[in-house]
């Protein structure tokens, strides 16, 4: 355990830039870290990576300007630049990487992993949705919705880890209570009917999303 101030404050600009990139990243895709020691080793494994990839300009700065911070002797006014760079980058990483994760990209798999979310729920509903909803209630009764934008501005939307699940459907659709089917309208669509849906996933018992 640290002892001392200065181990203190090491300590934490080690592990800043991990903490920084995680902060971003959850800050896009939600709290997907499964606890304190958890989210502490991706802090750590975030920050390793870090410091690997500034290495050669990290010595350059401990060996050339450290010591005439250790004299305070005046600095110039681009070293700066390293500071915010070194806090800038790794947020700025986070938030790619959780934009990608969020959207699907391939490439987000060698950096979050195959599969980062920690549920089914949030990895059906990480990304941008555009989808019919029907779900059987405990009750046996069917109701649905559509997971979309509605015409009055209201959004559908889905709580992310580690929150209790709930869904807000912002457009409900006619289904038959007892049997879950769409009722279309005489071209074939879909009926929408007045109102939204938000239900707990503690009430339902099957749950059907169907692209559009």
């Amino acid at each position: 355990m640290p002892q001392t101030f200065q181990t203190i404050a090491v300590l934490v600009i080690a592990l800043l830039p991990g903490a920084v990139y995680i902060w971003s990243f959850e800050r896009v895709v939600g709290r997907w870290g499964v606890g304190l020691s958890d989210r502490l080793l991706r802090f750590v494994g975030a920050s390793a990576l870090v410091h690997v990839l500034a290495a050669p300009v990290t010595y350059w700065f401990w060996a050339e300007r450290w010591p005439g911070i250790e004299q305070r002797e005046p600095q110039p006014l681009w070293t700066w630049a390293l500071v915010v760079a070194y806090v800038g980058l790794p947020s700025v990483a986070g938030h790619v990487v959780g934009r990608g994760t969020l959207a699907g990209r391939r490439w987000t798999r060698y950096v979050s992993g195959p599969h980062p979310a920690p549920r089914a729920w949030d990895h059906l509903f990480q990304g941008r949705l555009d989808g019919w909803v029907r779900m059987r209630l405990v009750s046996g009764t069917w109701i649905g919705g559509a997971f979309v934008a509605s015409e009055g501005g209201l959004t559908s939307y889905a709580s992310g880890y580690p929150e209790e699940q709930d869904l807000f459907l912002a457009t409900k659709v006619d289904v038959d209570p007892d049997t879950g089917e769409f009722r279309r309208d005489e071209s074939g669509r879909v009926q929408v009917t007045p109102g939204s849906i938000l239900v707990r996933w503690g009430e339902v018992e099957y749950l059907e999303f169907i692209d559009r």
